[in-house]
């Protein structure tokens, strides 16, 4: 009777892709992140429920994946502000001029708990959000003398 060996180099040709399967699989279960996305940071003022509405400028908001981008395209020289994002989200700005763009990064706005918000992008772990609304808090008033946000024109909102 004549037994049969089996090869030795036929043996590591399947237990090392099990292995490499296997250790994949834990790596994936266990927690292991490629990228880590900032889910909370200092946080921001509350949205100002009680503030007065101001008017409306022509400036259109066009939302790039992760980036929110607008050009004033009106006659207003708009002092340091700050942008709120769907009543919610708010980041200080610089002033800016007429025919100046601004490009913010979405993931800079935080709101009064310190949840970031949700930009999307390549690496992202969570569901981006979409802008819906966007307002502009300059500290000028109205006619009264209250402090008065401003609305912007949001016309795109491209998550990828």
């Amino acid at each position: 009777m004549k037994i049969k060996q089996c090869n030795p180099s036929r043996r590591h040709g399947v237990i090392f892709p099990l292995m490499l399967l296997l250790s994949a699989s834990v790596g994936l279960t266990s927690g292991c992140q490629l990228f880590n996305e900032q889910q909370t940071a200092p946080p921001h003022s509350p949205y100002p429920e009680d503030m007065a509405l101001g008017e409306v400028f022509d400036i259109q908001v066009f939302r790039d994946v992760t980036e929110l981008r607008f050009t004033n395209t009106s006659t207003h020289t708009f002092p340091d502000s700050t942008v709120w994002i769907n009543k919610r989200y708010s980041l200080a700005i610089p002033g800016f001029a007429p025919g100046e763009t601004v490009t913010l990064d979405l993931r800079n706005f935080v709101d009064e708990f310190g949840d970031v918000y949700r930009a999307g992008g390549f690496f992202a772990q969570r569901t981006p959000a979409p802008v819906v609304l966007v307002q502009l808090e300059t500290g000028e008033t109205n006619t009264d003398g209250e402090p008065v946000l401003f609305g912007l024109v949001v016309v795109e909102n491209k998550f990828d």
